[in-house]
């Protein structure tokens, strides 16, 4: 997954989020500064639920894209 991250750190989180629940920055490899930033963004763009603790529908939109243009990008 250190592939993923490189090309795309908000997918990445979001996929811990889902798996897991809340990430760290030291499980993904990345400076804590930049997981903050990217966990901004995951909330100001509404990717989490109202909770915080889960995905919102446009988390799992934007999931599901980035899988879908990986996978055709393969083929």
């Amino acid at each position: 997954m250190s592939t993923l991250i490189n090309k795309d750190p908000v997918y990445h989180i979001l996929k811990l989020l889902q798996e897991q629940g809340e990430p760290h920055f030291r499980q993904i490899g990345m400076d804590e500064r930049d997981f903050i930033v990217a966990l901004q963004h995951i909330h100001e763009a509404g990717y989490t639920d109202r909770t915080g603790n889960g995905l919102s529908q446009a988390g799992l939109n934007y999931i599901n894209g980035y899988e879908r243009r990986t996978y055709d990008s393969l083929n």
